[in-house]
């Protein structure tokens, strides 16, 4: 039975899986869509405060007036129970009595009412707070997003900006190794030109009969049927 009920768990992990991954791939629009409903009850709870406040102000005059009116009837009963109108000042008293118990009730609530007012101002205030604070967790997460986008942009573009650049760099070998090679090829040329130009120039002094200061197989006959010394160079025979 335990394998039946981890298979049960399995499947209703895996319906929440998708609903997961939607949450997640729109958390910032979520989020955004969260902030605003959150304005629209900041809003109304202000104007409930307002209707409060409304309240507390009206029930303000009330009482003032209500106090004044009590002000006024005590004196009108001083004057009656100094004219010795007793019934008019039981009346009045009663009337004093009766406004007295509804300004006490009212004052009452007046203060009912404060504590409310306060009470609610402070979490407006906090909630205020709170609401700024989430917004700018939004623009923060936004921009990351944002730049987790264009380094990735960036990241795709530096890949084939170093091909390219390994490609150019290759290719500058490849000149360089070309051109040095070239160059070797010229100086050997000039190396063979200049030992061409010298057995050249020997041949033109053989033909002059001018001696090289070579010595050659013809020479050395030469000297020897001579009776030359060994020494002697050609040049010196003649």
């Amino acid at each position: 039975m335990m394998i039946w009920r981890k298979v049960g768990t399995l499947f209703r992990a895996s319906a929440c899986e998708p609903a997961e991954r939607l949450v997640d791939a729109n958390a910032l629009r979520i989020m955004a869509q969260e902030l605003r409903e959150t304005e629209d009850a900041m809003i109304v709870a202000r104007r409930e405060l307002a209707g409060l406040m409304a309240e507390s102000k009206q029930l303000a005059r009330s009482n003032e007036q209500l106090a004044e009116a009590i002000a006024r009837r005590e004196s009108q009963a001083r004057e009656a129970l100094d004219k010795g109108e007793d019934t008019l000042a039981s009346e009045l008293a009663e009337r004093i009595a009766e406004d007295e118990n509804t300004l006490a009730e009212q004052r009452q609530h007046a203060r009912h009412l404060a504590q409310q007012e306060q009470s609610l101002r402070k979490q407006l205030s906090a909630a205020a707070r709170r609401l700024q604070h989430y917004k700018r967790e939004l623009s923060l997460a936004r921009a990351n997003r944002n730049a987790e986008q264009v380094l990735k942009q960036l990241g795709s573009h530096t890949t084939g900006l170093n091909r390219r650049m390994s490609d150019l760099a290759s290719s500058a070998d490849r000149i360089k190794s070309q051109q040095t090679r070239n160059a070797d090829i010229n100086e050997s040329l000039r190396e063979l030109a200049e030992e061409d130009e010298g057995q050249d120039l020997d041949r033109k002094l053989e033909s002059a009969g001018i001696s090289t200061g070579k010595h050659d197989a013809k020479a050395v006959l030469a000297r020897l049927r001579g009776g030359g010394d060994r020494s002697e160079s050609p040049s010196s025979s003649g």
